[in-house]
């Protein structure tokens, strides 16, 4: 069952040569997709495809320049107020660096009781505070509550930023690069995490990254971006096997095998 539909949509953005004069650069053009409930679906492309400029249109920090947002049958495109505080309590975002999203002047109860206190929680937030410290394996919790940001490594911090997410009870979770900037043993562990919030909670994860391999990994579909457009879609691994487009060949032979050995002259 459809969750979430884009519709034609479009993004342009005009970049300024002077005071008076600029040109029209379009990020996204016509892009078509679907998320299903409970579906783990992949969004791959090369730095400038558009995939983290759909991702910010998602979640409305952006304005579609034309198309449709639809979420829960309902054009959320255009909402403002008291209507885009409900739609974003449902689509949460996770950014590539964690670092760069969390205060560096508070700990970490403080990052996820703010989100609950703003919403109005109504059990015992220090409870919760908890209980979601928990869901992204940071156990056990009462180690984590008096951190700050420079005192975790980045994979524990990916995970507060995903508690915090996670606060809001989202019926979708947007993760922008969210294992691009970790090692690989803490990728693995991200990777994993996610698998495990879908299972657990019966959300929908929109995974976005330029990395085959992890997207073949966990998704159950993917849509590949090209110079804004939609190029191919379809089954994960379908696509990975035998992809049509020939922009999806290149990123496939162009993704390192990560289980090739490295030999050292």
């Amino acid at each position: 069952m459809s969750l979430m539909e884009i519709q034609n949509l479009t993004k342009e953005f005009t970049v300024r040569k002077s005071l008076t004069k600029g040109d029209i650069v379009k990020a996204l053009d016509e892009v078509s997709l679907e998320l299903r409930e409970k579906e783990l679906l992949g969004i791959v492309g090369a730095s400038g495809s558009g995939k983290s400029t759909l991702a910010r249109l998602m979640v409305l920090l952006y304005r579609p320049t034309s198309g449709k947002i639809i979420f829960n049958n309902e054009d959320v495109s255009h909402h403002k107020g008291q209507r885009l505080k409900v739609y974003r309590k449902n689509i949460q975002m996770v950014f590539q660096d964690p670092y760069a999203s969390l205060d560096p002047f508070h700990n970490v109860e403080w990052h996820i009781k703010r989100p609950l206190l703003i919403n109005h929680y109504k059990g015992n937030v220090s409870d919760r505070v908890q209980e979601l410290l928990t869901q992204v394996k940071l156990d056990p919790p009462s180690q984590f509550l008096d951190k700050y940001p420079h005192q975790m490594s980045g994979g524990q911090r990916q995970r507060v930023y995903m508690a915090r997410a996670l606060a809001t009870e989202p019926k979708v979770l947007i993760a922008d690069e969210p294992v691009s900037m970790l090692d690989v043993s803490l990728r693995i562990e991200i990777l994993e995490l996610l698998l495990s919030l879908r299972e657990n909670l019966g959300i929908s994860i929109i995974y976005i990254t330029h990395d085959l391999n992890t997207v073949s990994m966990i998704t159950d579909r993917i849509y590949v971006l090209n110079k804004g457009k939609v190029v191919e879609s379809g089954n994960t691994k379908q696509v990975i096997e035998n992809p049509v487009d020939e922009y999806t060949r290149r990123l496939i032979k162009a993704a390192p095998d990560p289980y090739k050995k490295i030999e050292v002259d």
